[in-house]
């Protein structure tokens, strides 16, 4: 499943921020139309190793970036932002020891130490983090027939 750690990630920002609206999509994203406040979630591979014959480690950089809500009762047309407060966030992922369960995918996310880079109408907070992923034992070989299991074994005397 590509998107896992996108998915997971908002799932674990909807758990710390049920009412905060969270977008995926980059274009929405890029072009301004959403409503504020709100979190843009994405998520970059880094690398996908074999971890052990049953499991793949996925390494990815996800960016989250809270866009502050605007107070409209300042003159200005545009207002002034108002910002969101993430303590919150850092103090779940710091309870968690930085390594966060998706019970959703049933996988646990291993963090590496936030960065946050505040903007004036946002914080944009990135990290690295890594999961296990579970690879299903293939039961058929690539012509369809089922793969051989071995029920008997013979040991030699010496």
């Amino acid at each position: 499943m590509m998107d896992m750690g996108l998915k997971a990630w908002a799932e674990i920002v909807q758990r710390i921020y049920p009412e905060l609206p969270i977008l995926r999509d980059r274009s929405l994203w890029l072009a301004g139309q959403f409503d504020r406040p709100s979190v843009f979630i994405e998520t970059d591979l880094v690398s996908d190793k074999a971890h052990t014959p049953q499991a793949d480690r996925i390494v990815e950089d996800v960016g989250l970036v809270f866009h502050y809500d605007i107070d409209h009762s300042v003159v200005e047309e545009d207002g002034e932002p108002i910002p969101l407060d993430l303590s919150p966030f850092f103090l779940y992922l710091r309870q968690r020891r930085f390594c966060v369960v998706s019970h959703r995918f049933g996988i646990i996310m291993v963090i590496e130490a936030p960065r946050t880079r505040p903007q004036n109408d946002r914080m944009e907070v990135t990290f690295r983090y890594s999961y296990l992923l579970h690879v299903p034992k293939l039961l058929v070989n690539g012509d369809g027939s089922p793969v051989d299991k071995i029920n008997e074994f013979f040991i030699e005397q010496s």
